[in-house]
């Protein structure tokens, strides 16, 4: 019985002939450093790409080349006049010069270095690609082995494997919130209730109002009011106009003869000298103590309001610019209280009697015509989005020409401008490739300009951009 499950258990091996596959070795600085075994009937590449059959990182090597290609269910060697080797064609050992000299390979499409030899099961041999060496031949397929297992012993299995300590805590989580969860949902959702509204139940805890009525007794009521009627006695008569004859005459105001006026003038005169004495501008009018002619003058006739004109028309040693030396007097002096003005300086400032105030003066900037031709692009870069960087560019380059004409307006000519454009769109360099202008100060100018500008990044590097700039001025 074991020997059944064992010829069960072995892989099934298929009837018939079996046709062989390509065995491949690579042989790299004296040593086997892949061998490989092409079971599938497919074509066969080699180089430096992770794409290939083969990959061998070697220099001399192509990024891809197809080496051993099936053609009508038969491989076909591919060999170029770079490459060297020896190989078993019906039982005869050439070297591959020699197929192809001798015709027993044709070129690949009618024409080129690439030749191509028909291969058959008992083909074998050896291709040099420079550094890498190639053997190839064509064997029976090895039966393929199974999977190797370990025993069922050593594997365990998930029980054994568990974590019951872990697994124990999880399970006792798990049954908590699930417990917690269902009580939850038997808790009952409270009804929300508007703020204004006053529940029913509100009234129970609302205990009765114990007020007793109090007893009134009229007969004291009125007894009282009898008592303070009689207290405050009759009410007074009215009269026939409706108004009440208890109520006084007023006295008549006596007669003020002149002498009694003039005592009342005297009085008010004397408050208002006394209110004026310390006020502002009066107070420096007047004498020591708030007296003096101003003062008298003011209150004449004992009204303060009057004009000032009036009020100060006879005051006398009055000075229009104050009392220092270097203030202003009125031209002839006298205190009449005349007014200074720019007329009374006549004989001590000279210069014109009139200044003029001038009118605006517009800075004019001579015509130009400013223009940018198409630029000339080297390296990778966005073209279509190339344009607008330029046109805003060009403002600044404008302005910097206009600045110029102001100090020269002749000029004029051609700047062609050279920009180094980086991976990431900022410029790396900014030169004057052809300057006709000959002004060093518009070329800096520029410079300055275009290097705070920003282009489309360049792909692969950097890019180089030409910009010519066109002046000309009107004059």
């Amino acid at each position: 019985m074991a020997s059944t499950k064992q010829g069960a258990a072995a892989p099934k091996q298929p009837a018939g002939p079996v046709q062989k596959i390509l065995r491949i070795g690579v042989i790299q600085a004296g040593k086997i450093v892949e061998e490989r075994l092409i079971r599938r009937r497919e074509s066969v590449t080699i180089g430096a790409s992770p794409k290939n059959t083969i990959v061998v990182p070697a220099s001399s090597l192509p990024r891809s080349f197809t080496l051993f290609e099936l053609s009508g269910g038969n491989y076909q060697l591919m060999f170029s006049d770079t490459m060297d080797g020896r190989v078993s064609v019906n039982n005869q050992v050439m070297a591959l010069e020699q197929i192809r000299q001798g015709g027993h390979a044709q070129a690949k499409g009618g024409k080129g270095n690439v030749m191509r030899l028909p291969l058959s099961d008992s083909s074998r041999g050896k291709v040099l690609l420079g550094e890498v060496t190639l053997l190839f031949q064509f064997v029976a397929p090895p039966p393929i082995q199974p999977r190797p297992q370990l025993p069922p012993s050593v594997r365990g299995s998930l029980i054994t494997s568990m974590d019951w300590v872990l697994a124990s805590s999880f399970v006792a989580c798990a049954v908590i919130n699930f417990g917690f969860v269902l009580y939850l949902k038997s808790m009952p959702i409270p009804r929300r209730v508007a703020p204004d509204v006053v529940p029913d139940d509100f009234a129970e805890y609302v205990p009765p109002a114990k007020i007793k009525p109090k007893k009134v007794n009229i007969k004291k009521l009125t007894e009282k009011g009898e008592k303070k009627a009689e207290k405050k006695g009759p009410a007074p008569k009215k009269s026939a106009a409706g108004g009440s004859k208890s109520r006084r005459p007023r006295k008549k105001a006596k007669p003020c003869d002149k002498a009694c006026q003039d005592a009342r003038a005297a009085a008010r005169k004397a408050r208002l000298a006394k209110a004026i004495a310390s006020t502002g501008a009066l107070k420096l009018l007047g004498g020591k103590k708030g007296s003096g002619p101003a003062t008298s003058d003011l209150i004449k006739g004992g009204d303060p309001g009057r004009k000032l004109d009036s009020a100060f028309k006879g005051v006398s040693g009055l000075k229009a610019g104050g009392s220092g030396r270097r203030g202003l007097r009125v031209k002839g002096g006298g205190g009449t209280g005349k007014r200074a003005g720019i007329g009374d300086l006549g004989g001590r400032v000279g210069g014109p009697g009139k200044v003029g105030t001038g009118g605006t003066v517009e800075e004019k900037v001579p015509k130009f015509k400013f223009t940018r031709q198409k630029e000339k692009v080297s390296g990778e870069i966005n073209r279509s989005s190339l344009g607008r960087y330029l046109r805003r560019a060009a403002r600044g380059v404008k302005a910097c020409y206009q600045r110029g004409l102001k100090r020269n307006p002749g000029l004029g000519g051609k700047l062609n401008v050279v920009i180094e454009v980086n991976t990431l769109g900022k410029v790396a360099a900014v030169s004057i490739d052809k300057d006709t202008i000959g002004d060093a100060g518009v070329a800096a100018c520029v410079k300055r300009v275009i290097r705070r500008q920003r282009f489309p990044p360049a792909k692969g590097g950097t890019a180089e951009i030409i910009v010519p700039f066109v002046f000309q001025s009107s004059k």
